[in-house]
């Protein structure tokens, strides 16, 4: 019996899926041990009887979307054997696949993207469309929370492979933000919390990036990576010093320094107390510390003349300019080379230009040999996987602080800026992709190149040599005269009154929203429709209360994923409640967490 058997398998599979998403019993009584074990057996035997007849040769894919059940046993066999229907992902490339699509949506497949060119049509309205594996990319940033787990590829035309690579490698790369996202605001977003917090009082003093207005618009800015290549080009620099804004990182500070290069600006974003990066005298003739908000307190203490602020991470970080008003946030990229070309496109700067991002290993090298970790070195291991060694004092004691270790790695390779392929790794891949995404972005609104010399090529990007484009730029700049005017528009006593008045509301907010989530907790334990009502009410104030505060969120992304996993799936009324409890615990949890620092940071002081 066919559509029995299609039943049956669509079954086994969406309890495999069920199965991984809980634990085993950790604690067992003796009998329902046993009773446990049987089951496991007489699933496991049925489960094999459903992988072999579907083990059954089929025809070609192009006969069976000729009829309903060809349909449906096509869409049965591009499905793996575990598979979770509301949460992973399936792209159907090409024409021919309309009613592929209506079937698994009829099986409850919550995920369908659909590839063509022109824009694919005859798709029910739940199908995302798209026309290129940029666009299928950026479709997947937006599952979330709850990325996918799984993902098929599928096309019915075999003539495709090279698209349908390109595709696969676009889905698996935006998974791979995600999940980098993801844990980065786990393992980081204590420290943007309370960083934050004590930087407030700067925050307020500060102009932040949007100041700047058109001041820097049409005005070259070359951003200095601490790559190895920059060793090659880094005496070409000094000639640009009022030509054009030199920006260097905090990482690549020293070796500009080293080499007589005095940056215009050094921008820094990474939360860890990278004090380390700076010398004594290394900030001398700079005209501004560009600081994102989160970054360590001790970065605002530095001797710069001047400070700039933004925030890097968007809503992560921009909550804070919700205190003092104004402020701009860009689109970071998860690194200090990403967010400084964004914020050269914010202020519409032009041309563009890159040195020192090689974004891979030049003999087996992580930075420049004149950077404070200059002697960090790749180790690789027969496995394919790489770490980096030889990492400074100044970088373990940061570590020793706090933070994620550096991870190992797998190795990739990229394409070379001089042709061939380039050793990389799977975080430096990924930043690579954003730089070919934010290339073919910006398009024709400024000019983009790559000066690096060395290391990977990235696409979009106008590949020269640094001193031929050096020798092309023309006019001047005033780099100082352009930030005095920013500071100069700060409203020091207003900014300063709406941060005291942004705490108090917070403070009230948090005392508030905890007692909500406390009520709640008790009412979603009770076995009473009443109280369930009531229930409902307590969650839409909370709701509210904790809606106007998105910041405090980021410290519950765990229990606010699980809980979201829950609602997307059907499930028993009791499994709602429960999930609902563990939620509220977490609201309660982590107001009073946000609610301590709150109380420890320091007071925003009153203007003079």
């Amino acid at each position: 019996d066919l559509v029995t058997a299609l039943a049956a398998s669509h079954e086994v599979r969406r309890l495999r899926a069920e199965l991984a998403r809980r634990p085993r019993p950790a604690a067992l009584a003796a009998a329902d041990h046993a009773a446990f074990e049987a089951r496991v057996d007489e699933g496991r035997a049925a489960a094999a009887i459903v992988d072999a007849w579907r083990a059954r040769p089929l025809p070609p894919a192009p006969e069976l979307v000729a009829t309903p059940l060809g349909v449906a046993c096509l869409v049965d066999e591009l499905l793996p054997t575990t598979w979770d229907v509301t949460r992973d992902l399936v792209v159907l490339v090409g024409p021919g696949l309309a009613d592929v699509a209506a079937m698994l949506l009829d099986l409850g497949q919550a995920r369908v993207i659909a590839v063509d060119e022109p824009a694919p049509t005859g798709y029910p309205e739940a199908v995302i469309t798209a026309t290129s594996a940029l666009e299928v990319g950026r479709a997947v940033r937006t599952l979330q929370p709850c990325p996918p787990e799984r993902v098929v590829v599928r096309s019915l035309d075999g003539r495709l492979p090279e698209r349908l690579h390109a595709i696969a490698d676009a889905v698996h790369g935006a998974l791979s933000d995600l999940r980098v996202h993801h844990n980065t605001v786990t393992a980081f977003s204590r420290t943007w919390l309370e960083q934050g917090l004590t930087n407030l009082p700067a925050i307020a003093r500060a102009p932040s990036i949007e100041l700047i207005g058109d001041g820097f618009a049409g005005v070259p800015m070359v951003i200095c990576a601490p790559g190895p290549s920059l060793a090659r080009n880094v005496a070409h620099l000094r000639a640009l010093r009022g030509r054009a804004i030199v920006c260097a990182f905090s990482h690549s500070l020293r070796p500009l320094r080293a080499a007589g290069v005095v940056p215009d600006l050094v921008l820094t974003v990474d939360p860890q107390d990278v004090r380390y990066h700076f010398h004594p005298g290394d900030l001398d003739g700079v005209a501004a510390l560009v600081n994102a908000v989160t970054v360590h307190p001790g970065l605002f203490a530095l001797p710069g003349p001047r400070v700039l602020t933004l925030a890097s991470n968007g809503a992560l970080d921009r909550w804070l300019y919700q205190a003092v008003g104004g402020g701009a946030d860009v689109a970071g990229g998860g690194s200090v080379a990403t967010t400084a070309l964004s914020l050269a496109v914010a202020w519409r700067c032009d041309p563009i230009i890159m040195v020192g991002l090689d974004l891979s290993f030049a003999e087996g090298k992580m930075y420049v040999d004149t950077s404070c970790d200059g002697g960090a070195r790749i180790e690789r291991d027969p496995d394919g996987t790489i770490a980096v060694a030889g990492w400074s004092d100044g970088f373990r004691k940061m570590k020793a602080a706090g933070g994620p270790s550096p991870p190992r790695e797998r190795g990739v390779e990229l394409p070379g800026w001089h042709g061939g392929t380039v050793t990389s790794s799977f975080i430096f891949s990924m930043f690579h992709r954003w730089f070919v995404e934010a290339a073919a972005r910006i398009g024709e609104r400024a000019r983009l190149y790559n000066c690096t010399e060395g290391g990977a090529r990235i696409d979009g990007m106008d590949h020269r040599p640094l001193a031929e484009v050096v020798a092309s730029l023309t006019g001047t700049v005033d780099v100082a005269a352009v930030l005095d005017r920013a500071a100069a528009a700060i409203d020091g006593p207003a900014r300063v009154r709406s941060a005291q008045a942004w705490r108090i509301r917070v403070a009230r907010d948090l005392r508030r929203a905890h007692r909500l989530a406390t009520r709640g907790v008790v009412l979603a334990g009770r076995d009473d429709p009443r109280a369930h009502a009531r229930l409902s009410v307590v969650e839409a104030e909370l709701a509210r209360c904790l809606g106007r505060h998105p910041f405090v969120a980021m410290r519950a992304q765990r229990p606010i994923d699980a809980a979201l996993d829950v609602a997307r799936r059907p499930a028993r009324y009791g499994e709602y409640l429960a999930a609902s409890r563990q939620l509220l615990r977490a609201a309660a949890a982590t107001c009073d967490e946000v609610g301590a620092a709150l109380a420890l940071a320091p007071e925003v002081g009153r203007a003079g």
